[in-house]
């Protein structure tokens, strides 16, 4: 063989080594979208498996918005791994995923969600599962809660039965302290979250309730401007929502600490300062969610499509998502992790299941 042909063979075999080595190690950006239910746990997860990262980058406009840089030591074959976080509600995350509408990242991209992170599934919310592939990743308990302080008419309230609860969300601030157990003829506020939340879908399919939801907020100086009742009623004092619910679990705890005598729902995660009421005569408890004696708790899952689906993720970004799965569901992670105890309960320990949202649970 002449001496260019085998100059030629060498190079083309190198450059073919060159672009495969390019191809394996590629950057990688996987989107996460959805609930910040398990928020904390995320990000905690997302620095145990990147190496290299300084600090995320955090939206000025939304903290659940942020971005994590680095590489991945366990995966030498990837190369530098972009992991967006767009946890803007899980009802929306899933239909952005189901659509591949895009979401904005904390580095102004615009790009769809990989993988939509919910406590709530997609049948829950009127889209097919079957594109989907999902994984149980924890379980979020979500409870009633008051703030003990400022809320004197219920200070002997500690229990909502179902039929309070549904009251409670359909007819808020028009049934007396009384009704729910508490004293005298002061209404009672609910503080609920809004329709692309998980925790809203979840309550509500746990205490049977689909009718129109009744929640309120602190007046505004942009809430004035709707004129009426708002125009009419003191900045700082309780009024209808009118968006029909909050966007965070911080708003909700914010509002419940600004409006006597309110209950609010939140996810156990955002609890803050609040007392939370038991249901049905049982408190929250981790212990009474794994016995299957505390019911309202849903399954967080991460779907994204299947191969052959519009949206399915590549083999290098399938990679990075079931890296941090794994990091996420690591049951000495659960069992430890100071985000995770007495926040979320671990799948290991769950004694019980339940087939679909807010459906009777049972010894599996």
């Amino acid at each position: 063989m002449k001496a260019n042909s085998v100059k030629q063979i060498l190079t083309v075999s190198l450059l073919a080594g060159g672009l495969f080595s390019a191809s394996v190690r590629a950057d990688v950006e996987v989107l996460f979208a959805g609930g910040n239910a398990s928020q904390t746990v995320l990000y905690a997860a997302v620095s145990n498996i990147l190496t290299g990262v300084t600090a995320p980058v955090i939206s000025p406009t939304n903290s659940t918005v942020r971005t994590y840089k680095g590489t991945i030591a366990s995966q030498p074959g990837l190369g530098n791994v972009t992991i967006d976080f767009a946890l803007l509600g899980a009802v929306g995350g899933l239909q952005d995923l189901a659509a591949q509408n895009n979401e904005f990242t904390a580095t102004s991209n615009s790009l769809p969600p990989t993988v939509a992170v919910s406590s709530t599934s997609p049948e829950a919310v009127a889209l097919n599962p079957s594109p989907f592939v999902q994984n149980r990743t924890l379980v979020v308990p979500f409870v009633f809660a008051k703030n003990a302080n400022i809320s004197p008419a219920l200070a002997g309230v500690t229990n909502l039965t179902q039929r309070q609860a549904a009251y409670l969300e359909g007819a808020a601030g028009y049934l007396p302290a009384s009704f729910f157990g508490g004293t005298g003829t002061n209404p009672v506020y609910l503080v609920a979250r809004n329709t692309a939340a998980a925790v809203r879908t979840e309550i509500d399919l746990n205490i049977y309730f689909s009718d129109t939801i009744s929640s309120w907020v602190t007046n505004t100086t942009a809430l004035k401007a709707l004129g009426g009742l708002y125009a009419a009623t003191a900045i700082g004092q309780p009024v209808p929502d009118p968006n029909g619910g909050l966007s965070s679990g911080s708003l909700v705890r914010a509002n419940v600490n600004a409006i006597s005598n309110s209950i609010g729902t939140v996810a156990v995660q955002d609890l803050g300062s609040l007392t939370p009421l038991a249901y049905e005569g049982v408190p929250f408890s981790v212990a009474n969610v794994q016995n299957g004696s505390y019911p309202l708790w849903g399954y967080e899952r991460w779907a994204y499509p299947k191969a052959g689906q519009p949206g399915a993720p590549s083999q290098n970004q399938l990679t990075v998502i079931n890296t941090l799965l794994a990091a996420v569901t690591n049951a000495n992670f659960q069992a430890t992790s100071p985000v995770f105890v007495g926040n979320f309960v671990p799948l290991s320990g769950l004694q019980v299941d339940r087939s679909s949202d807010g459906g009777p649970i049972y010894l599996p």
